[in-house]
């Protein structure tokens, strides 16, 4: 699968490593470098893990969580610092540079041999080793195969399976998503024999939300939804004001875009998230509904051919009506 020699060289004695994490890191990100991170000191090494920005306070519990650097919490002199004698950089579930948003300098100023662990399309070249696989479910599914070419699956501890579960169980909406394969089970169910408890992992994450969140989502599903029922779309629409109004955290609008798509007839769903002088789109479809063509082609953004993401730099009212404009133009073509 991989040529994992040059990776193995490199951890053939201890090194100073950085895990780093895309931006508004979600359970996979998350999970998937606290496992790298859990399985690296236990050989010796010795591990910095980097969020660029906060992350989601319902992912807090997970092992090793409390070892995390948010980028954003320092200088860029001060974190550099750090990190200034790091020999392994590893690029946990992503392979743009845009997906650190302000903290892309690390991988500038850097010189450590970079590895990118990924599941996501069309990387970029800044890695010096690339260990990824477009067809995996999450950037976990990648990182356990990646210890079996390592032969060293027998040293994934109870908290590493955990991590490592957590991240297939929220990319792929506990197993509900079309990336789901064969291959995903399977490792779902070694994970299990090497200690994670499904039930605890599923309930922290889906059963343990605070009351403003719910709240929230009634708010956002009777006030903040649209469906545009011609073009078999749905999305939300949440300002800035909505954060505040529910004291919303890193995360909270996480699995807000399927109560669009789960309604009849929609093939189509977005969240369109005003915050810091930006608005972010998370899309979702089903079917032959490009979602990352139309993150990558027209918000600067890219993902999976069905969950995908993007920016835009205009007002909220710009971008909803450059967003409907874009599907109208689109529906003949993909006739969502």
């Amino acid at each position: 699968m991989y040529d994992i020699s040059i990776l193995k060289k490199h951890l053939a004695s201890p090194k100073q490593v950085a895990v780093v994490m895309h931006a508004r890191p979600d359970g996979d990100a998350l999970g998937t470098s606290l496992a790298l991170a859990l399985f690296l000191r236990a050989q010796g090494h010795f591990v910095h893990v980097i969020a660029p920005t906060g992350y989601p306070t319902f992912l807090s519990w997970l092992p090793g969580i409390d070892t995390v650097i948010v980028a954003a919490h320092y200088t860029q002199e001060a974190l550099l610092a750090q990190i200034k004698d790091v020999d392994l950089l590893f690029c946990v579930d992503f392979s743009a540079a845009s997906r650190l948003d302000e903290s892309a300098y690390i991988l500038d100023q850097s010189d450590a041999f970079k590895v990118i662990v990924d599941h996501h399309t069309e990387p970029e070249s800044f890695a010096d080793l690339l260990l990824w696989d477009p067809k995996a479910a999450a950037s976990a599914e990648v990182l356990f195969q990646i210890f079996e070419a390592l032969d060293q699956k027998d040293k994934i501890t109870p908290p590493v399976a955990t991590c490592l579960y957590a991240g297939l169980v929220t990319d792929t909406s506990s197993f509900k998503n079309p990336n789901t394969r064969p291959i995903t089970h399977r490792i779902a169910a070694d994970l299990i024999e090497y200690g994670v408890d499904t039930f605890r992992v599923q309930r922290l994450i889906y059963g343990n939300q605070p009351l403003n969140r719910l709240h929230f989502f009634g708010f956002a599903v009777s006030q903040r939804l649209v469906v545009l029922s011609a073009l078999h779309v749905a999305y939300f629409v949440i300002q800035k004001e909505d954060y505040k109004r529910y004291d919303l955290k890193s995360g909270d609008t996480e699995g807000l875009v399927d109560y669009g798509l789960s309604l009849k007839g929609i093939s189509l769903a977005a969240v369109l998230k005003e915050k810091d002088e930006l608005v972010y789109l998370s899309l979702r479809s089903v079917g032959d509904v490009p979602a990352n063509l139309i993150a990558k082609k027209y918000f600067n953004g890219g993902g999976h051919k069905n969950a995908a993401g993007g920016i835009s730099h205009l007002s909220l009212t710009e971008t909803v009506d450059r967003f409907e404009k874009i599907l109208q133009d689109l529906h003949p073509q993909f006739n969502f």
